[in-house]
């Protein structure tokens, strides 16, 4: 008797039923789902992992094979509409929403392969419309990041990143959206220390920027930074996706900035022009806080000066140069509200003057020797005329 034949036609069967269970719950959940609620109806979860690199080209066509009648994302819309409509209830991840309208439009493969606009997107957008119709929609946070492990590490943020989501999703979809913060569940996902570390400082830099740039694309970069929160993601693509995000942050980070540059200041009182360049697409006012490395400078105060939105300002600053030499200019701009904007920026100034104080030494000594030459030619005037009335009256006498 073989060892097979030595165990029950039961006991295999339970054996090879948990084989399959356990291979199951170790494959990756779907994306998109019907989950049965409490109440009796059906959550439908409509998402996808991230498809687009950060400039907005796709990695590949794979998401409009999703999005046919035979793909993942169309069955999905097959299946909700045989759920009764009173029953339907809805979770969107607007990311997927946007990506999908990027498709209908046309797009770009990262590859440089340029695609019309895609059928099956949008056939798929007109389905989903229909499918949803009045049923209640609520937003997933875009990207689909894990929220137990936003809950907890950064809370408050959770809360405007889902408030964001919704307010996307409701453009995207022409319709109301539940604006209820999203519950809740399931574990803290493990996040990889060095894109935790990563987030929190992209995190930061954009609640900086927004205190003085709350535009569009600060708005689309913190929606952004959601997703390389979301674990299904493969890890390589997730560290490609946060290194994009780092250098196009640090990039829109400095869309407000000073033009560098190096002086030469020829005479004792200047005006430096130092050029404010504004790449935000809001107008920013700027106040200018500006000091010299050294005493050979005096930098004079200025008023608070308002770029406009995409432009350039050229700001007069004057100075007074008390000695040849070398010398910086620091410079930091702050905003009405006195919040820091950028780096501090260092602007080299050479110095070929010469100061008030040699002048007058200059000038003194000038003077000195003009009066002394002049009391020379006196002297010898004087001298002459004595010395020919001298001879006259020599020859008088004679």
């Amino acid at each position: 008797m073989t060892t097979l034949q030595r165990f029950s036609p039961r006991f295999l069967f339970c054996l090879i039923f948990s084989f399959l269970l356990i291979s199951f719950t170790l494959l990756p959940l779907a994306h998109g789902e019907i989950k049965p609620l409490s109440d009796g109806k059906s959550l439908i979860i409509v998402s996808d992992l991230p498809n687009r690199n950060i400039n907005g080209a796709f990695f590949d066509r794979s998401l409009e094979a999703k999005l046919s009648d035979t793909g993942s994302l169309g069955q999905l819309l097959r299946e909700a509409a045989k759920v009764s409509i009173s029953k339907r209830s809805f979770a969107i991840d607007p990311m997927l929403i946007e990506e999908v309208y990027d498709l209908a439009d046309g797009f770009q493969i990262i590859d440089g392969t340029e695609v019309p606009e895609s059928p099956n997107a949008q056939q798929w957008l007109e389905r989903l419309k229909i499918v949803v119709g009045e049923s209640e929609v609520n937003a997933l946070n875009y990207g689909s990041p894990n929220v137990a492990w936003l809950a907890k590490a950064a809370p408050s943020e959770l809360r405007i990143h889902h408030r964001l989501s919704a307010e996307l999703l409701e453009a995207l979809l022409a319709r109301q959206v539940s604006v209820n913060p999203p519950e809740i569940t399931g574990q803290v996902a493990s996040i990889n220390p060095s894109i935790a570390d990563r987030y929190t400082q992209m995190r930061r830099a954009i609640r900086s920027i927004n205190q003085y740039a709350n535009n569009p694309r600060t708005i689309s970069f913190r929606l952004r930074i959601g997703s390389i929160l979301n674990p299904e993601v493969p890890a390589e693509r997730t560290l490609e996706l946060t290194r994009e995000l780092q250098r196009k942050i640090s990039s829109h980070q400095d869309s407000i900035r000073i033009s560098k540059g190096r002086f030469t200041l020829t005479s004792s009182s200047e005006e430096v022009p130092i050029t404010l360049i504004n790449d935000f697409d809001n107008p920013m006012e700027i106040r200018l806080k500006i000091k010299s490395t050294n005493s050979k400078v005096v930098v004079e105060s200025t008023d608070p000066v308002l770029v406009g939105a995409n432009s350039k300002l050229s700001v007069e600053v004057p100075v007074t140069v008390l000695a040849s030499g070398q010398s910086e200019l620091l410079i930091t701009m702050r905003t009405s509200g006195g919040i820091n904007v950028g780096d501090q920026v260092r602007l080299p100034l050479s110095l070929t003057v010469i100061s008030p104080f040699t002048t007058w030494i200059t000038t003194g000594s000038g003077l000195v020797l003009l009066i002394a030459a002049i009391i020379q030619s006196m002297r010898r005037v004087r001298r002459s005329r004595k010395t020919a009335n001298q001879s006259t009256k020599v020859a008088d006498h004679e």
